[in-house]
């Protein structure tokens, strides 16, 4: 519809009038400040200005004056309007820089008495109250006033004049960076709902927060004659991590406020900060649904704000007063207007006409009040008698934030929709703060909530709320687009965007020509660093955070510029421009030379993959990613040595590394799309940043800053610390020569048990050990004429052992026995009854070596001294890694690390390096991890894991017990460190190392895969530790004390994808990922999956070792995975499908046993051995025979040790025929195989054999690389059946007797229990629970109903945690997962039975499992008393009593729903026996 020019003019004049009269006539003409009020309440004084309401009142005026610029008027009004805008502003910029000292303290603090004042003085913009006496800190107030600087800026209003305040709003960018790791007071100012002071993170802070970043990123304050040194940066790592943390926190408002109305500012108008269109209507929803009304939208619930009900002689409220405001919460008319704006933005005119219907019988018209006058004639300047010891209300917000009704309006809305549009009535229409329920109708209305009408406050108008309702009349009546009042298009972010396959650019260099040589013999092409100069310079990520450091850098305002914080991968993935010359950096995960995780090669190519895939996930500038990697001789080193059978693990990893780097070649990393080239080739399609700002840095030596680190990056390879970029383990602790005569240190009595002190295995080539390392000790004798090491040489024996040892303390030895003869010593536990520490003793064997010297033996007790002058001479003496690291302890527990051993001229801890240095070279974590804690050393991008955990909502806790520390918020790296040092310092200092491992590893699960964490709030790393232990426990078939050595001496990456499965919940038994790592020459052992079992394969043993090893290792075989539906561990068959697609027809490999699949997802040849008669999976294991012939050797030698008879599966992924050798060949031909002579490069190969079969009775299929995949493969294969009463009942075959999942739900409930994870609305339904009982009950524990439920509603997620810290009184993990089970058994019956009370005492949850347990064990005892009459495992007594460890193992492992035989049954008959459930019908009928 065309409107007249004269009409819009008009029209135009209504809204002048309208806001000059209720906006604009309030302006202060000196400051430009608008106060916030004319009223002063008990809350305090309201003539003062505060940020965010200046900020939304002006946001009516800044859109009147681009209406009038449309129409193009000559009558001066746009022009008085721009600087009514630009005025305010300034006002709002100089009143904050006068506070310049406080946003640089606060850069570094986060602390509430260095923040930005929330409000100041109208008149003079001075501060108006104290640090303390207010809740100052709003970051949602800081960047809203950003938000709205870069849409006015680009719209073409001039607000800034100098690089002063350019550099002052830089720095309130850094002010606001780390929104999401800063707990502040929020919108309403109260922080907790409760308004006792508590700050807390804020989904509707961290929104507007991610809004401003992304509007005044690259935005050029000058405007159009700006220059570089006028831009304005935000880092994109920073961006990232407060974007998420709101998606994972909606829609959430905070840990008190299960939901807010302020979210609407959010999701909407004026911030679009959330991109999923999914979680926008998930939130606009819920507010609708629980907070909205006919009279606007509640701010939150149980909001005791300006209701009748509430106490306003105090400023806080007591917990248990909370419920009292339950649906009779004051209704703000304001968030209609965001509901409207939110419409008319995203084009939803439906939403628009309906909150408009709702809107207009709400506005009030000054016609009909007799008193609006005085509003408009009051003074603007404040009064000065302000309470300067009042503390903050927190219990406002809005325009009058805190402000109570003194009287009650004359008027009641009556006005009509239609009267809003179209004819208005005489006067102006005015927006009331809020509507509350009048006391005498209270009771009404909490009896049937809506159903009383309300009446306003006295604070009329609302200048926000009409402020908005202007704005949005303008955009209505199409006087202003949305298009110019958002021009930097925010409104369509919400609207959701197509996936985008970003693609990776990855630039690999080599350190030298050298290396660049022997890479382009692997096919590998690659540049120097001195090829690609002078036009490109590559620097270490450290040299952009100097450079960063000088950004928004001031001396006048004494302002330093960015902290120096790590810049991420997103940062690091740009190229940066100055002066025309191009930079690139590297990314800092791979440039970690602190710890030893980048040691360990498999790790680094995991922390690759993970990097480039959040890179991908990530990425929204224009432009390409480009990832700049520098490949180098320690990671690299000796490629061109010949690979033997038994070639060393260091050379074995370099082969990994090298094989992940020459795959990127085929455009893939990790199912990521990247682009292998030069850093020439990529520039044109990279993203690059101009770095321009720092030439007119007088104040920052940027060329100084990049020289010395471009330098420092060329003299790298002579400096470079040892080991850091190596891998493979010992996962069993190798055995070698024994230091003569010790004993090692008594320690104290380990929570997770001591460690074996045996020696390491032989090293193939000492000589290119030592010419590896001599350069990177240069730091520990920096005087020495000859760098060396002070400690003697580690020599080793022959091979290796794993040491087995009993419950009772004495060694027993089964494979290993031999070889820890042959080493001179076995080992022994021998506890000390005197006090609570333990002894390790090494006992020396009579030794026949007429060279072995012989010494009194030593019992070395931490803490005591008086052995400390024999330890040093033990460690002169020592050969030993294990024997030196364990001294070493010893003799930091009685002098300090800077204590100077005289002959070794060397201090502990240069000795302790030495040891450090030596054990990553040579793999042994173990001794890593217990030197690298005794170094107390600290991983550095720790502090970063921890933050994307703790913005994801999950807490992670540090130590046990009393000592156990909760970290629910980011904590700098000092503090983290500390917490550390204090939290995991005790009786096992691995500890510290291996829970700082953890905690890299859930970040980065986290940060790629969030989904496996669903269901847990918090982290215990002490409990997941213990689920570690129990998992290697249940694959080793072995105590705690060993299976902490197991996990000890587990690598850095099959930690992580031990850790991995763990976290795998529901999908734990089927879908894990193997952990495949070299044991010994000719060994492996593998994690398996299933019901994993550690094992080691050997080759080149005698006959009768091999056989003892075969016996050994049925022991600790796998099951066979059950079939869903299957109700017994003895099955006669077990059902085979197998599938196989090469490079070009899928790249995937599968194997099914009974309808479960089995990872298989190795490149190269898969392989799975099933022992028909023990009814076991035997092995499961891959041979990558791509990459080189070792590995068709590995698979030959393999083939020939499984036994006749076994069954084989065989699946090729990728390709397995490159370095397939004619041995390897004959082998798969012994399997009954037919066609793998014709087998080609990149075919799709399956099989299922049996060992020793003749040529051609394999069941196999083959097609050619470009065919596809195979056809699926199936046989079904007939498993020996042994009858129940020919077995003998003993513990470890009496499960058969019962139902049960053959461990797989024990297993499951343990993990899930250590994890805490919870099903899906597991806490809402606790709350309903226990708001129908007197509390819950564990043992003498109880969780209260008042007043848990008074002060927390259902869905707050402070009552989450504190459900989850009722259950941590359950010790065991499956009985506390099985509690979990019980809580929602009676909530179903709850659900299922709504005329069912639970009358008023407590739910004893213990009580209702016991009796569970009961039922079950005397039901199947039973059943099964004849077969166990006879059984040593009984003795006759069948009671629940005396059984009770073994009936609670059996129930725990029963599904959770599967008919009669599942816990879900036996709790629910429990519950219905124990519970006083009571049906009153009566009651019922009389409502």
């Amino acid at each position: 519809m065309t409107v007249s020019r004269k009409e819009c003019l008009s029209r135009l004049d209504y809204y002048y009038r309208a806001i000059d009269t209720t906006i604009i006539s309030r302006q202060n003409p000196a400051s430009g400040l608008i106060p916030a009020s004319v009223a002063i309440t008990t809350h305090g004084n309201y003539t003062d200005a505060w940020v965010r309401d200046n900020v939304y009142s002006i946001y009516a005026v800044f859109g009147l004056a681009l209406a009038y610029r449309r129409v193009d008027d000559d009558s001066g009004r746009q022009y008085e309007l721009e600087h009514s805008v630009i005025k305010l502003m300034r006002g709002l910029l100089f009143a904050m820089m006068r506070q310049a000292p406080k946003v640089e303290q606060f850069k570094k603090t986060q602390s509430l008495e260095h923040s930005l004042h929330a409000k100041y003085d109208t008149n003079t913009g001075d501060t108006v109250v104290g640090d303390f006496e207010w809740g100052h800190l709003q970051i949602d107030a800081t960047s809203i006033f950003l938000l709205a600087l870069a849409e006015m800026t680009t719209s073409g209003l001039q607000i800034i004049y100098t690089l002063d305040e350019v550099d002052f709003v830089q720095n309130l960018v850094f002010y606001i960076e780390n929104a999401y790791r800063t707990p502040d007071y929020g919108i309403w100012e109260r922080g907790n709902k409760i308004n006792h002071g508590q700050p807390e993170l804020n989904s509707s802070s961290i929104g507007m927060a991610v809004a401003a970043l992304q509007c005044i990123n690259g935005v050029n304050l000058f405007g159009a004659r700006g220059g570089a040194s006028s831009v304005i940066h935000a880092l994109p790592d920073e961006l990232t991590r407060n974007s998420t943390t709101l998606h994972s926190f909606l829609p959430r408002e905070s840990n008190s406020k299960e939901i807010d109305a302020a979210l609407l500012s959010v999701i909407g108008f004026p911030a679009f900060a959330v991109s999923d269109p999914k979680l926008v209507r998930e939130t606009r929803n819920e507010i609708i649904t629980k907070l909205g009304g006919k009279y606007g939208c509640k701010r939150f619930l149980r909001d005791g704000h300006q209701n009748a009900l509430e106490d306003v002689t105090r400023l806080h409220y007591v917990p248990h007063e909370l419920q009292m405001f339950e649906d009779v919460e004051s209704e703000w008319p304001l968030f209609f207007t965001y509901l409207i704006l939110e419409g008319l933005f995203n084009g939803d005119h439906d939403q628009v006409d309906e909150y408009r219907n709702k809107l207009a019988p709400l506005i009030v018209h000054s016609s009909s009040m007799d008193d609006f006058a005085q509003f408009l004639s009051e003074p603007t300047s404040p009064i000065h008698t302000h309470a300067p010891n009042t503390p903050f209300s927190g219990s406002g917000g809005a325009c009058t934030p805190g402000g109570t009704p003194v009287r009650r309006l004359s008027f009641s809305p009556t006005s009509s929709p239609a009267e809003m549009s179209g004819h208005r009535r005489e006067g102006l229409e005015l927006i009331p703060e809020l509507y509350f329920v009048p006391k005498d109708l209270i009771d009404a209305e909490k009896a049937n909530p809506h159903s009383q009408p309300r009446v306003a406050n006295d604070n009329v108008p609302l200048v926000w709320a009409n402020s908005l309702f202007f704005l949005g009349g303008m955009i209505h009546d199409n006087l202003l687009s949305p298009a110019e009042i958002d021009p930097l298009g925010r409104r369509f972010n919400p609207l959701g965007k197509d996936y985008r396959d970003t693609v990776v650019q990855i630039v690999l260099l080599a350190e030298n020509e050298q290396l660049q040589n022997t890479l382009s013999m692997f096919g590998l092409e690659t540049q120097t660093l001195k090829q690609i100069a002078p036009t490109y310079t590559v620097l270490p990520p450290d040299a952009l955070k100097e450079v960063y450091a000088g950004l928004g850098m001031n001396s006048k305002l004494k302002l330093t510029g960015r902290p120096k914080r790590p810049i991420g991968s997103l940062g690091t993935s740009r190229l940066y421009r100055v002066q025309g010359e191009l930079y690139a950096f590297t990314p800092h995960f791979m440039d970690n030379d602190e710890f030893y995780l980048n040691s360990d090669a498999d790790h680094l190519i995991s922390a690759f993959e993970s990097e480039v895939a959040f890179v991908q996930k990530n990425w929204f500038y224009p432009g390409r990613p480009t990832m700049t990697v520098l490949l180098t001789n320690d990671m690299l080193g000796g490629l061109t040595r010949h690979q033997h059978w038994n070639a060393s693990n260091n050379e074995s990893s370099r082969k990994n590394l090298l094989n992940h780097f020459m795959n990127l070649r085929s455009g893939k990393c990790g199912g990521v799309r990247i682009r292998l080239g030069r850093l020439a080739e990529l520039v044109n399609t990279s993203n690059i940043e101009s770095l321009d700002f720092l030439i007119n840095k007088s104040d920052l030596d940027w060329e100084t800053i990049l020289r010395v680190a471009n330098a420092a990056r060329y003299r790298s390879s002579s400096q470079r610390k040892l080991g850091y970029n190596e891998r493979m383990t010992q996962a069993s602790t190798p055995a070698g020569l024994k230091t003569p005569g010790l004993k090692t240190p008594k320690k104290r009595s380990m929570s997770f048990h001591g460690k074996y002190a045996l020696t390491p295995k032989p090293e193939e080539e000492q000589d290119s050990y030592f010419s590896a390392v001599t350069d990177a000790l240069k730091k520990l004798s920096a005087n020495a004429p000859e760098d060396k090491f002070k400690l003697k040489s580690h020599e080793d024996s022959a091979s290796s052992g794993t040491p087995v040892r009993k419950s009772d303390g004495q060694p027993e030895w089964k494979a290993t026995e031999k070889v820890a003869e042959k080493a001179g010593f076995v080992g022994q536990v021998t506890p000390d009854g005197s006090s609570p520490l333990s002894e390790v003793n090494l006992i020396p064997k009579a030794d026949n070596r007429s060279d072995s010297p012989t010494t009194d033996m030593l019992n070395l007790t931490l803490g005591d001294p008086s052995q400390f002058d024999q330890a040093i001479e033990n460690l002169i003496n020592s050969v030993n890694l294990y024997d030196q690291v364990d001294l070493l302890q010893y003799l930091v527990s009685c002098q300090p690390l800077s204590f100077t051993i005289e002959n070794l001229d060397s201090t502990i801890k240069e000795l302790l390096q030495e040891v450090y240095y030596k054990a990553v070279r040579l793999q042994y974590w173990s001794i890593v991890r217990q030197s690298a804690g005794l170094l107390q050393k600290v991983v550095p991008s720790l502090t970063i894991n921890v933050t994307d955990l703790v913005i994801r909502q999950k807490q992670v806790t540090i130590g046990s017990g009393k000592d156990e520390y909760f970290i629910s918020m980011p904590v700098g790296p000092e503090v983290l460190s500390r917490m550390i040092e204090e939290h995991c310092s005790g009786d096992d200092v691995r500890e510290g190392s291996l829970v700082q491992e953890i905690i890299i590893y859930m970040g980065s699960f986290i940060r790629n895969h969030p989904e496996i964490f669903e269901g847990i709030l918090r982290l215990r790393t002490h409990h997941i530790i213990i689920a570690l232990r129990e998992e290697i426990s249940v694959m080793n078939n072995c105590n705690e004390e060993e299976a902490v050595e197991y996990l000890m001496q587990l690598s850095p990456f099959e930690l992580q994808s031990l850790l991995r499965t763990i976290l795998s919940g529901p999908t734990l038994s089927i879908n894990d990922t193997n952990v495949l790592v070299r044991d010994q020459p000719g060994g492996r052992l593998m994690l398996s999956s299933i019901n994993g079992r550690v094992r080691v394969l050997p080759s080149g043993s005698s006959p009768d070792q091999v056989s003892e090893d075969k016996r050994a290792m049925r022991e600790m075989s796998l099951p066979i995975p059950l079939s869903a539906t299957a109700c017994s561990t003895n099955p006669t068959e077990v059902h085979i499908k197998a599938q196989s697609g090469g490079f070009l027809s899928g790249n995937f490999a599968q194997i099914e046993l009974n309808g479960n699949a089995l990872s298989s997802g190795n490149r190269g040849l898969n392989l799975c051995v099933i022992d028909p008669v023990e009814k076991i999976i035997l092995e499961r294991v891959g041979f990558d025979t791509h990459i080189s012939e070792d590995e068709s050797e590995d698979l030959a030698k393999f083939i020939e040790w499984v036994d006749t008879g076994m069954v084989v599966i065989a699946v090729a992924k990728d390709d397995f025929t490159e370095h397939l050798t004619a041995s390897a060949r004959t082998a798969i031909e012994s399997l009954g195989s037919a066609t793998i002579q014709n087998v080609r490069y990149r075919d799709s190969f399956a099989l299922i054999g049996i060992k020793g079969a003749d040529k051609g009775t394999a069941t196999e299929a083959h097609k050619g690389a470009n065919d596809g995949p195979t056809d699926a493969i199936e046989k079904v294969v007939q498993l020996s059946n042994v009858s129940e009463e020919d077995k003998e009942v003993t513990a470890a075959t009496v499960a058969s007797c019962v139902p049960n999942s053959a461990g797989r739900w024990l297993r499951r409930r343990r993990n899930d229990g250590a994890l805490n994870r919870m099903p899906t609305d597991f806490y809402p339904k606790t709350w309903k629970i226990l708001e129908r009982a007197q509390g819950l009950r564990i043992n003498d524990h109880v969780l209260p109903r008042e007043p848990t439920v008074l002060e927390k509603t259902a869905e707050e997620f402070n009552f989450a945690l504190m459900v989850e810290h009722f259950l941590r009184w359950i010790a065991d993990p499956a009985e506390r997962q099985v509690a979990v089970e019980t809580l929602t058994v009676i909530s179903k019956i709850q659900d299922r039975n709504p005329e069912m009370k639970i009358m008023d005492h407590d739910i004893n949850i213990t009580q209702i499992m016991n009796q569970a347990v009961e039922n079950f064990w005397i039901k199947w005892t039973e059943k099964n008393k004849d077969n166990w009459e006879n059984s040593k495992l009984f003795s006759g007594d069948f009671g629940v009593d005396s059984n009770r460890q073994l009936a609670r193992k059996l129930f725990f492992d029963l599904p959770q729903q599967d008919g009669s035989e599942s816990t879900f049954s036996y709790l629910a008959s429990s519950v219905l026996k124990n519970l006083p459930f009571e049906l009153d019908f009566v009651e019922d009928a009389l409502k």
